[in-house]
């Protein structure tokens, strides 16, 4: 059984200790723990000078983006087609990737797409970034409730750290 810890950058990301399971993480992850595969969603230019380094000293075996600007940073750029609109998973099964409004639902995605049967996940928390401090949250958490629930039905198992907004859902 393929199993994937799925890495954000949340509170909840010091519960997570190496498994041997295939790695996920995002952005500037590198800081903390070296990942088989990164996503980075955002544009470099929106990194801090320190993150963006981190970034830059990552050699994960993929790293993914729908921007082609991240492609003259890493050699092991792949292109990733972002699917519209926003929280649809209608093409989930076709070849583009799924999205919302935050980077740790394209990585579970991307989980699910590499073949993960089940996918544990850290760093998630939603706590106390600055972006979901108002009604982004529930944005957020509907489409991951939707995700959640397709994976499900496909018989992927869920595991949420703990201190996450996503525990929420009891599947």
């Amino acid at each position: 059984m393929i199993k994937f810890d799925v890495l954000g950058l949340g509170e909840s990301l010091k519960e997570y200790k190496p498994s041997g399971n295939k790695t996920i993480g995002v952005n500037d992850i590198w800081k903390h723990y070296s990942v088989d595969y990164l996503i980075c969603i955002d544009r470099p230019s929106g990194f801090s000078k320190e993150r963006f380094k981190t970034i830059l000293n990552s050699k994960p075996i993929k790293f993914f983006s729908h921007l082609e600007d991240w492609k003259i940073y890493n050699p092991n750029f792949e292109l990733m087609i972002l699917t519209s609109p926003r929280g649809s998973l209608d093409n989930i099964e076709g070849t583009g990737i799924c999205y919302s409004n935050n980077s740790m639902f394209v990585a579970v995605v991307m989980a699910y797409k590499l073949g993960a049967k089940e996918i544990n996940i850290f760093g998630a928390d939603f706590n106390t970034h600055p972006n979901f401090q108002d009604n982004k949250i529930h944005t957020t958490l509907k489409d991951f409730k939707k995700l959640f629930l397709y994976l499900k039905s496909k018989g992927i198992k869920i595991n949420i750290s703990k201190g996450s907004k996503l525990n929420q859902f009891s599947f």
